[in-house]
């Protein structure tokens, strides 16, 4: 079965809707210009402790930047666009690098992010905003470098309950990715979409 990522959570009532309806993945934005963002919440560690075993609680990043250590020791991934100097990281953490194509040319660059990574995230680019912008990525392209790559390919940017079928069938990724998909206002999720996209990538599998 494809898995599902539910990214962009601020909330803890959005978390727990995202957990109960089958979520693989929660992600927590750490990029302070994010309407996402939730490095400044006095209840961060308690959501990220909250959520159970076998649900992979995701760091997102623009660029990766240093965190307070009980934050690193209550996540289990990080996820973020290489580029340049990089903090020390926890070895345990598994590492999904964000790669946003534009044409075919930028294939084989993330084809070599593959020795440092866990996963590569395909995400719509967007010149002044790293994610979150609602931007369908290329679905074409986002095949062929699942056709050549050797780590999961997880496929984000986009992606709503309306169209994640349509997106598995020609991407055929590891697993899906989505934040504004599934809001009705910009770090508020919207319960009904998130139990409905994870429900039709359910249906996907079954062949229905």
């Amino acid at each position: 079965m494809v898995r599902v990522k539910i990214c962009g959570i601020t909330r803890s009532e959005d978390l727990q809707v995202a957990v109960a309806s089958g979520a693989h993945a929660v992600g927590f934005v750490f990029e302070p210009s994010s309407p996402r963002y939730v490095g400044d919440r006095l209840d961060l560690l308690d959501m990220l402790r909250s959520i159970p075993p076998f649900v992979v609680r995701v760091a997102v990043f623009g660029q990766l930047r240093e965190l307070p250590e009980a934050v690193w020791q209550s996540v289990d991934a990080i996820q973020f666009i290489p580029a340049g100097e990089q903090p020390s990281l926890p070895l345990r953490l598994r590492r999904i690098l964000t790669v946003r194509l534009r044409s075919e040319e930028d294939i084989p660059r993330a084809l070599i992010l593959q020795g440092e990574a866990d996963a590569l995230l395909v995400d719509a680019y967007h010149p002044d905003k790293p994610g979150g912008t609602g931007e369908r990525a290329d679905w074409r392209l986002a095949r062929l470098l699942r056709e050549q790559a050797q780590k999961p390919i997880i496929l984000a940017g986009g992606l709503n309950p309306d169209n994640v079928q349509e997106a598995i069938r020609q991407v055929m990724p590891h697993a899906v990715d989505v934040s504004s998909g599934v809001e009705s206002a910009p770090g508020k999720k919207d319960h009904h979409k998130i139990k409905e996209f994870i429900a039709n990538v359910r249906r996907f599998a079954n062949g229905s």
